[in-house]
């Protein structure tokens, strides 16, 4: 595949199907379709935005008013397109991440690289999921899930200085504020989707927070150990001559 650096110059994520057709999933394409789309009362049926799986978390601070979950807003947009495949369709995804000219490649399943959209809806969109975006900070979306659950309890450790306590208390909150509006999410998109590249997402997303609670700091070593095992302790290449 020949992939050319200006072909990507927003933030964010790039779909690359099979038959070469491109979906630019960045920041500012997302905002301004969802703007776009929600604005558009024929876009989302009456009965659609009154179900119940539609309506707000228990813990939203906007419970009380009547529109629905502003979570959802970047997928529904996209569904047209996206709801053609299923999760183990493979994809190219191209990531591109603010204010650096570095791209992460990466050939993957549609479940794995949509872990983007996910993570903005619940950290960006989400009125509750929001205020944890510091615990995501200089995370790439493409990695592996157990790589993401490092760097987010490395976040943590950093942002309340090392205190365990603190750590397990918010974590605890963390994790179960995630798992329903997770869960939530899920139930939303299953209403309206035809397939599952979008809902298993949204449960990836979700199984990373939940690996927090299984012995972070063994978790931790485990990710060091592999890396070295891999990179660190790896023969050198041999030097092209």
């Amino acid at each position: 595949m020949n992939l050319k650096f200006d072909d990507f110059e927003k933030p964010g994520l790039y779909l690359i199907f099979s038959d070469q057709s491109k979906l630019p999933l960045t920041k500012e394409n997302i905002e301004l379709t969802a703007k776009t789309y929600w604005n558009d009362s024929a876009k989302i049926p009456p009965e659609i935005r009154k179900a119940t799986e539609f309506q707000r978390c228990h813990f939203c601070p906007l419970k009380r008013t009547e529109d629905i979950c502003d979570a959802i807003r970047p997928t529904i947009p996209f569904l047209g397109i996206v709801d053609q495949y299923v999760s183990f369709d493979k994809v190219t995804a191209v990531f591109r991440e603010d204010r650096k000219d570095i791209l992460h490649i990466s050939s993957t399943t549609m479940q794995q690289a949509l872990k983007y959209v996910s993570l903005l809806s619940l950290l960006h969109y989400c009125r509750k999921g929001r205020t944890y975006w510091r615990y995501f900070w200089g995370i790439n979306p493409l990695t592996s899930g157990q790589e993401i659950a490092s760097r987010l309890y490395l976040n943590l450790t950093f942002l309340h200085k090392g205190n365990g306590e603190e750590i397990n208390r918010v974590i605890s909150k963390f994790k179960e504020e995630m798992k329903i509006t997770s869960k939530n999410q899920v139930a939303r998109i299953n209403l309206i989707c035809k397939n599952d590249a979008f809902s298993n997402s949204f449960v990836n997303t979700q199984i990373i927070t939940q690996i927090l609670s299984m012995d972070p700091d063994k978790a931790l070593e485990a990710a060091f150990k592999n890396f070295e095992e891999t990179y660190w302790n790896s023969d050198p290449k041999p030097t092209p001559t």
